[in-house]
């Protein structure tokens, strides 16, 4: 009970007090001084000025010491009585006077930051373990802007609001409760959300994404694709990444202020640069103003900024005040330049310690916003923020606002469904899309171009695919996907169907029905593209890709049954003709003597790979993952763990029911996940031992098959072998499979001068299977991902018993796997 009494007063902070206190913090120029601090000596009762200058803060009625300091400048004390009148101040912070005077260093001395440094290395465990609990407010805004944007692209104008896009495109606050306790269990719920033109959103200003602790020894960069660990300049190692230089000291009060100059000893490593602030003798963090740039092989921003104030609580506890992290970014897109910037400013209130948590306090939901925290009106918002808006927000509030109804009525989305819906020449490529957005509708057809290819067994064949979905008002969704293909050479029809409804989305539940009657490969994961089997067919004279037709209906359904563990099941009946070969066709005029039939199992056999079967299968799966993280705002997300998967599967053929030709059992294990290793990079890898304890009644199709490859064009999957026949191993036995790769994400490349600037990454992987425990088979490869953003080569070699080492170069684009 008494940790929901904190809760409810903790967001009671974020209420009014009787007294007012307003003015501008200006620099001895007359420049303001934005998101300058202003507190009560000893509390966090506090606020930060916008970035005109101006601030407001409710105080209780009573005298107070306020504090008014800004990084770099001299803090500024008032002594204040305060009443239910609201008064007005001016205050004109001057630069901090730091000073060297009585610090003598020779020419062969080391510099006297290190001192202080590796004190506060030492005490950096004490502070990162002296809080055994808080709970406290938090208040987030964050503003992204456009600073330079091309008029149109692609031959659209970018023009979607009536003027230009530069300027402000997203304004959102928030505030939350947070709470921690040591070492790492951490909550937040969102008792406030306002987003600019959007009254139902919730907008992305969790605390827990900027949230940093710099007396960790690594720091999470959040606004980056890469997401990387920094390195503290106070970290355990930090002196091999970083040199010192002392400033000069300043006294605040009764201590004493180093001002340190943090600079990377390499710009490539994942460091900081710019000033921390360390008090002597205790050697806390007193504030610090640091920041990341583009040497440091950040993926999509060129810097960001970070900046801390900590202010003291009680006798022997600091806790930050302020955070404030910017970034900025620019990218050329097809010769077109994009250029913005972001800023996230975080003001913490009214710190509580040493509660009495409830067992369960904690627990695997991290983040939650409460589903009226987006019902707050603009009266109460005028009242709780801390941080006051300046002009130009608060004209795009009323502007956004103002258009919120308009961009939702039916005669608008039409007017852009007019525009969006025109057919243009790239849509001959990419395909068609015919949106209908008042009811949240749209329909695509595939592009009639890039449906062409061309395989031994079909010759020329064409492969169209329309799609149908929709989104109901619950939220819930209905697609459709169906495609029609003819084989020319073979004067064979084919079509296919995939419907998925979508519902609960807390549960991730989905209910699917495929069917139909079409070629399809042997291997259901698809071994090789229709492309790149028709370039390899017709320009090298291999028909890699090995067709059988599938006539078939299957119905299952997934679901999450319990927070980390996911059930799927379903049942198919399908009947399988074998098919053949029906040309020779080629541009290589040695390719009729080099193809080889469509048996996979046999390719010299010209006839029927099997006979007419019918299969009736069932099939389950359950996903097991341990302390899952997820956030609800307020529909569930998922977050992940930190640990890896468990995935056990099981297939059972039925024999002699409707017919059914089949009898087996195959029963899958597999463990899979990923791990973080800070700079260094991130470890993916996956094993499975798989076996079927029953194989009386298998066709080829049933058997476990390998993912091959025998082309230059890699699919870059986990489980993807680049050197491996695509069916001599398959195997209807035991098997085991282990697979790990690690992306550096910049690790190795970002140390060459003229390399790193291409912003490629490093990576290198192993691949292993073994069938019946006998024939082994391993496969190594190193290459580099992330070229021109999208694409990837690898160096692969392949060892197997018996055989030469196989080397190769294997091109394509990178994927998540």
């Amino acid at each position: 009970m008494r940790i929901w009494i904190i809760l409810i007063l903790v967001a009671c902070s974020f209420t009014s007090y009787a007294g007012l206190i307003t003015g501008y913090i200006t620099n001895e120029d007359g420049e303001p001084l934005p998101f300058a601090s202003v507190y009560i000596l000893g509390t966090t009762i506090g606020t930060a000025s916008n970035p005109e200058g101006y601030f407001e803060l409710p105080v209780p009625e009573g005298e107070h010491e306020f504090v008014f300091q800004y990084i770099g400048y001299k803090q500024h004390r008032e002594r204040i009585t305060i009443g239910e009148e609201i008064l007005s101040f001016s205050i004109i912070l001057v630069k901090e006077e730091v000073s060297l005077d009585e610090v003598v260093i020779s020419a062969d001395a080391e510099d006297p930051a290190y001192r202080i440094i590796r004190n506060a290395i030492k005490k950096r465990k004490y502070y990162l373990q002296q809080v055994e609990n808080y709970m406290c407010g938090a208040y987030t805004k964050g503003i992204f802007r456009i600073t330079e944007a091309p008029d149109k692209m692609f031959g659209d104008s970018l023009n979607t609001k009536g003027d230009s896009i530069i300027g402000i495109i997203y304004l959102s606050e928030a505030e939350s409760v947070i709470s921690f306790e040591q070492p790492d269990k951490f909550k937040e719920e969102m008792i406030s959300a306002k987003v600019s033109g959007n009254d139902q959103g919730y907008g992305f200003n969790f605390i827990s994404f900027f949230m940093s602790n710099f007396y960790n020894n690594k720091v999470l960069i959040p606004v980056d694709m890469d997401e990387r660990d920094f390195i503290s300049p106070i970290a355990s190692n930090a002196m091999f990444y970083y040199n010192y230089r002392l400033e000069g000291t300043y006294y605040e009060e009764d201590y004493m202020v180093n001002k340190i100059k943090v600079i990377p000893r390499r710009r490539i490593d994942p460091s900081f640069g710019g000033y921390i602030y360390i008090i002597e003798d205790s050697w806390r963090i007193h504030s610090f103003d640091l920041m990341v740039g583009k040497d440091a092989n950040l993926t999509f921003i060129d810097s960001v900024k970070i900046a801390k104030t900590m202010v003291p609580v009680n006798d022997t506890t600091w806790m930050q005040l302020t955070q404030r992290l910017q970034f900025y970014f620019s990218v050329n897109f097809f010769g077109k330049r994009f250029a913005g910037n972001g800023i996230f400013h975080s003001q913490f209130t009214d710190y509580v310690f040493n509660n009495d948590f409830e067992r369960r306090y904690f627990g695997n939901e991290i983040i939650k916003a409460n589903k009226d925290a987006n019902e707050k009106d603009s009266l109460y918002w005028e009242e709780s923020r801390p941080i006051p808006l300046t002009n130009e927000e608060r004209r795009n509030y009323f502007k956004e606002d103002s258009l919120q109804t308009l961009r939702g009525s039916k005669d608008y989305l039409d007017s852009l469904d007019r525009k969006r819906n025109k057919f243009k020449w790239n849509d001959f490529l990419g395909g068609y899309r015919y949106y209908r957005r008042h009811d949240s509708t749209s329909y695509s057809i595939g592009s009639p171009i890039t449906s062409l290819n061309f395989n031994t067994v079909q010759g020329l064949n064409f492969y169209l695919s329309t799609g149908f979905s929709k989104v109901f008002s619950s939220g819930n969704s209905l697609r459709i996907n169906q495609d029609v293909s003819y084989g020319i050479s073979n004067y064979r029809w084919g079509y296919g169907l995939r419907a998925s409804y979508y519902y609960n989305r807390n549960k991730s539940a989905r209910i699917r029905v495929t069917g139909g009657i079409k070629p399809v490969q042997y291997n259901a994961m698809d071994p090789i593209s229709p492309f790149v089997n028709t370039l390899y067919t017709l320009l090298d004279g291999n028909n890699y890709m090995k067709l059988y037709e599938k006539s078939w209906v299957d119905i299952s359904h997934f679901s999450e049954l319990t927070n980390g563990i996911y059930f799927s099941a379903g049942a198919e009946y399908a009947g399988r003709t074998a098919l053949l070969n029906s040309t020779n066709y080629s541009w290589v005029k040695s390719s009729k003597n080099r193809f080889t039939s469509n048996d996979p199992q046999n390719p010299n056999n010209e006839g029927p790979a099997f006979a007419w079967n019918k299969s009736l299968k069932i099939y389950a799966a359950v996903r097991i993952r341990i302390f899952q993280k997820y956030m609800s705002i307020p529909d569930k997300t998922v977050i992940g763990s930190k640990y890896p998967d468990l995935v056990i599967s099981y297939i059972k053929g039925i024999p002699n029911f409707l017919g059914s030709d089949v009898d087996y059992d195959v029963l899958k294990i597999a463990i899979e996940g990923n791990q973080k290793f800070g700079p260094f990079g991130t470890l993916q890898y996956r094993g499975l031992y798989g076996t079927f304890l029953n194989n009386r009644g298998t066709e080829f199709m049933d058997y476990h098959h390998y993912n091959g490859n025998r082309t230059i064009f890699g699919k870059f999957r986990l489980n993807a072998f680049q050197l491996l026949d695509y069916y001599d191993h398959s195997t209807n036995k035991s098997y085991v499979e282990a697979y790990a790769e690690h992306h550096f994400n910049g690790f190795i490349f970002n140390k060459i001068p003229l390399v790193r600037k291409a912003k490629i990454k490093a990576l290198a992987g192993f691949r292993y299977f073994t069938s019946e425990f006998k024939n082994n088979y391993f496969e190594v490869n190193a290459g580099i991902e992330n070229i021109f953003s999208i694409f990837r080569i690898d160096f692969v070699a392949g060892y197997e018993a018996g055989r030469n080492v196989r080397t190769g170069i294997v091109i394509g684009m990178s994927v998540n796997n």
